[in-house]
């Protein structure tokens, strides 16, 4: 019977009594990166990283890292921090067993970078989603990437809309094989989240008559936020936060990236914050060519999830007796 350990905080790991070097398998997600504000780039998701028959020695403690997530923006022309890098064995991630690269934070003037194979260490890699594109001529923000997970790459966010106003925010990417967020659609309707690996779970678009983008669930995106219709009036809303992923557990996987923020007459609004885990946050937005920003939502961070079967052989018990 197989064993399976959720590992989301801590530094060291120590090795089970029963572990088997000869059947097993880590697997890491990276933290996503937080998002830019001032109608910024999303926030980039966390990359996945599988590796398989790792040989321990039970008893040894090992050195361990989950990536930590990136934040928001809060500063005007400022970045959102990258997401942290997510290993398993080793004291850097290049010299680790297994490792997941995080995503990287977006901008005031550029889009996040989800986290890449590349920089990855393990037999089975997969990328994390970008935040969604970034253009000079929007007041909106753009959506988190997703991460990537167990059935693949994570999703690009949506991007802010290009025109009109109110300005409209992007969906965020959906994680782990999941779809692109959408762009916002109108000087209404915002860009819908991405959908998870099954195609459901994007967060709903935010519209003139329920603004604020809608939360993702299951590791879709969060929905981007909407505005009022009307040209030259209306609010600022926030996007929806990225669904936590399920792709391991019913509460562990890749998370969808957060939505983006819409703009309008009286200012800007939050991004959504990544879903757990590795989701990329929304980019916030700003009130017309104000220099004023708001805050990009958070990356989410990331985790490691351990899988074996008992080396230890099953002992019958003193009274079991064979019949012939």
């Amino acid at each position: 019977m197989a064993t399976t350990i959720l590992i989301t905080t801590g530094t060291t790991f120590t090795v089970p009594s029963d572990w088997n070097s000869a059947n097993n398998q880590v697997e890491c997600i990276g933290g996503g990166g937080g998002g830019g504000n001032n109608s910024g780039g999303g926030g980039g998701g966390g990359a996945y990283a599988k590796a398989l028959n790792i040989t321990l020695t039970a008893g040894a403690s090992i050195v361990i890292a989950i990536g930590a997530a990136g934040v928001g923006s809060a500063v005007a022309g400022t970045a959102g921090t990258d997401g942290g890098d997510t290993y398993f064995n080793g004291a850097t991630l290049a010299a680790s067993s297994v490792g997941a690269k995080g995503g990287t934070g977006g901008t005031t003037t550029s889009s996040g970078t989800g986290g890449t194979d590349t920089a990855s260490i393990g037999s089975v890699k997969y990328s994390g989603g970008n935040g969604g594109t970034y253009d000079v001529n929007t007041n909106a923000g753009s959506g988190g990437g997703g991460a990537a997970g167990f059935y693949g790459l994570g999703a690009q966010g949506g991007a802010g809309r290009l025109a009109g106003n109110p300005y409209t925010g992007g969906g965020g990417g959906g994680a782990s094989s999941g779809t692109v967020g959408a762009q916002g659609a109108s000087n209404s309707t915002g860009g819908a989240g991405g959908n998870n690996y099954a195609g459901t779970g994007g967060g709903v678009a935010g519209t003139s008559a329920s603004r604020p983008g809608g939360a993702g669930s299951n590791g879709g995106g969060g929905g981007g936020a909407g505005g009022s219709g009307t040209t030259g009036s209306g609010g600022a809303y926030a996007g929806g936060d990225g669904g936590a992923g399920t792709d391991f557990t019913a509460s562990a996987g890749g998370g969808g990236g957060g939505g983006g923020a819409s703009a309008g007459s009286n200012g800007g609004a939050k991004g959504g914050d990544g879903g757990a885990y590795g989701g990329g946050g929304g980019a916030g937005s700003r009130r017309g060519t104000s220099s004023t920003g708001t805050q990009g939502g958070n990356g989410a961070q990331g985790m490691i999830y351990v899988t074996y079967t008992s080396a230890t052989p099953v002992v019958p018990p003193n009274n079991f007796m064979l019949w012939f």
